[in-house]
């Protein structure tokens, strides 16, 4: 960057902060009776860190577990602290001694992990699968849980790090430290192997007979490695790729590599597999997702009769799933969301053994495709965490929908309501009562935390069952273009996040939003009369919200609050931390109860008149949200911890349709 004279050099911890490091981890769950008996121990463990956080949190994860002063006494006295190897002794030592402590399990799964480039993304769920791949997880019912019970011990032993939510409710991604990588390589020796191909060959560490695990990062097409008789083998390859066309079949030669069991092909923007795939007899794990140029697969992968995770998510020139694959008797994991298939092939209702199956489609076709209502014969699905119904609008009577009977589902998280593709929406124009009755057929259980309905053309999106939903913390009201009123949602006891995009006929949020009625008030009012000592608002209306987006309504022009008829105490929104307001054009005000909310960022975007009245010291709603930290209008900041920024009067009106 050009500052070497302006460099700012990081200091090593103290001691002190190397020690509540450590103690928040090692003293977790314990007495403070317990606390002060190993103290002095303690310190003397946190001092090994040498000021390196990590190796703080490592050795506090350690100790975590170890419940007497002779077991903290082993650690402290360790031989490994004395080490000859200067890498092991001032870099690996704390990570060794939480390695020993793994049970065998463990230990491979971990260092399985090397596989992944470094400051990789890794999902949970596809961890877990490629651990089963590699036969380290039992081949029951039950394999899931005993991967994921694995990854929490790992987790908690501080070798992952930066845990976020994927895309999906209950998905969770992850990485690892580059000092724990290099720790999982290290250990790993010459059963892995990271080749780098660039143009020219790079890092030329050489694939023989010992080698296990490949993986090949390619940053360009103009030279190819091919893999041949040195790597027969081989049990995984990962190819991670920053080319925009890799040709596998010049790359790979799958006739060599016959004991693959997985083979990671995500996102290498490949158009076609080589037909010598079927011989990987051995193959059970296969992504080949995120290749939208992906046009065909070919027959010969159907004979792959051992494959257990097959991965096509977004193959999105994909144009259908052939029959033959049911002939993968033991694929037990179908990952097809992003595709844009017309139905899914009667085929797969004979994969019995399959544990998820992340997409439907419900077909218009109904002898070319398999009937949704006959999935249920695959009765191990009800125990996936994800959903996606495609076309739920095609399901021609409700006998279909209510065969799926989704609310004895008790482990489905996440569940999306597609009823139609998005461009039938605008040919139809009308009012239809069929998606009505198929959304209330569609009843989800309880236990739902995320929930997305979209293209559909009902009246209202208000079904019996949604106020049944006290655990739904997620929901998203797409494309819903004939609803008039919205639901009162302020009702959902749980609900933080809710996305409100494309509801055309929409002209007005009114108190129904906000699920308070006069009835509520009365009752409220004469439960408070009847306690002795009334203290908390007996009516709260969106008690957990934190996010809150309106996106592309245009007929809407009115927001209002509720106006309280009697002196019950009331709070709306009382967590509400962001909202956001985009290509709303004719929408004029905002509530009054918005003044008394904790309001962090607001966020305006292509709506004129609401950008206007936002103003300070000119904008009648400016009192409002006068309190808001940060305010932003056309993504820039107009107020800013506070406080308010002056800005052009070109900046203004609408953004440039390119931004």
């Amino acid at each position: 960057m050009g500052a070497a004279t302006h460099q700012i050099s990081l200091e090593r911890l103290s001691e002190e902060h190397c020690w509540l490091i450590f103690s928040q981890l090692a003293f977790m769950e314990r007495t403070t009776e317990e606390c002060a008996e190993l103290e002095n121990i303690g310190r003397q463990i946190a001092r090994k860190s040498s000021g390196l956080p990590l190796v703080a949190k490592t050795l506090g994860s350690l100790m975590r577990f170890r419940k007497t002063i002779s077991q903290w006494e082993d650690i402290l006295c360790s031989e490994l602290w004395e080490s000859k190897d200067v890498k092991v002794r001032e870099i690996f030592a704390p990570f060794l001694l939480s390695y020993y402590d793994l049970t065998p399990l463990q230990k491979r799964c971990f260092l399985y992990c090397s596989v992944f480039p470094k400051d990789y993304n890794i999902g949970r769920d596809d961890l877990i699968e490629m651990w089963m791949s590699q036969g380290y997880l039992s081949q029951t019912i039950n394999s899931k849980k005993e991967g994921r019970d694995c990854f929490e011990s790992l987790a908690m032993r501080s070798f992952f790090q930066d845990f976020k939510e994927d895309e999906f409710y209950g998905s969770i991604k992850c990485n690892m430290h580059d000092i724990v990588h290099d720790f999982a390589q290290f250990f790993m020796g010459s059963e892995y192997v990271l080749i780098e191909v660039d143009g020219i060959e790079e890092n030329k560490k050489e694939v023989d007979e010992s080698t296990r695990h490949l993986t090949l990062v390619v940053g360009s097409e103009d030279r190819f490695l091919t893999l041949r008789h040195n790597a027969k083998n081989l049990r995984t390859i990962y190819i991670y790729s920053n080319t925009d066309k890799l040709h596998v079949d010049r790359m790979l030669l799958f006739s060599h590599l016959t004991r693959l069991r997985t083979l990671n092909l995500y996102r290498c923007y490949i158009e076609s597999l080589p037909e010598d795939i079927g011989l990987l007899k051995h193959l059970r794990y296969l992504d080949l997702s995120g290749n939208t140029n992906l046009k065909e697969l070919p027959g010969t992968l159907f004979n792959l009769y051992n494959l257990q995770t097959l991965r096509l998510g977004n193959c999105s020139s994909l144009p259908r799933l052939p029959e033959k694959i049911a002939k993968l008797v033991n694929l037990k994991n179908l990952y097809i969301y992003g595709c844009r298939f017309e139905g899914l092939p009667k085929g797969i209702a004979k994969l019995t053994g399959l544990l998820t199956l992340d997409m439907w489609v419900v077909p218009k076709e109904r002898k070319t495709y398999l009937d949704v209502g006959d999935l249920k014969m695959l009765k191990y699905l009800q125990f996936q965490s994800f959903l996606c119904i495609k076309r739920c609008a095609s399901m021609g009577n409700l006998d279909e929908s209510e065969k799926i009977n989704l609310s004895s589902w008790q482990h489905l998280l996440d569940l999306t309501l597609r009823f139609r593709e998005t461009g039938e929406l605008y040919e139809i124009g009308e009012i239809l009562d069929a998606d009505t009755e198929i959304l209330e057929s569609l009843q989800p259980h309880p236990n739902l935390k995320a929930l997305d309905i979209s293209d559909y053309l009902g009246a209202t999106v208000s079904p019996t069952w949604m106020m049944s939903l006290t655990n739904l913390t997620s929901l998203e009201l797409n494309f819903c273009t004939k609803c008039e009123i919205l639901p009162p949602l302020g009702k959902l006891p749980s609900l933080v996040s809710l996305v409100i995009c494309c509801l055309d006929s929409l002209k007005k949020v009114g108190p129904e939003f906000l699920g308070i009625t006069e009835r509520d008030e009365e009752d409220h009012g004469t439960a408070r009369r009847d306690q002795d000592t009334p203290s908390e608002p007996s009516i709260i209306s969106f008690p957990r919200l934190k996010k809150l987006t309106f996106d592309w309504i245009e007929e809407w022009k009115v927001w209002e609050g509720y106006r309280m008829t009697t002196t019950t105490p009331t709070k709306i929104m009382p967590c509400l931390h962001s909202l956001k307001i985009t290509k709303c054009h004719n929408l004029e005000t905002l509530p009054d109860f918005l003044q008394m909310t904790p309001l962090q960022n607001l966020s305006v975007k292509k709506s004129k008149i609401l950008q206007r009245n936002v103003q300070k010291g000119t904008g009648k709603e400016w009192y409002k949200i006068s309190h808001v930290l940060n305010i932003q209008i056309n993504k820039k900041y107009v107020q800013k911890n506070g406080v308010w920024i002056q800005k052009d009067e070109s900046d203004d009106g609408e953004t440039s349709s390119s931004e």
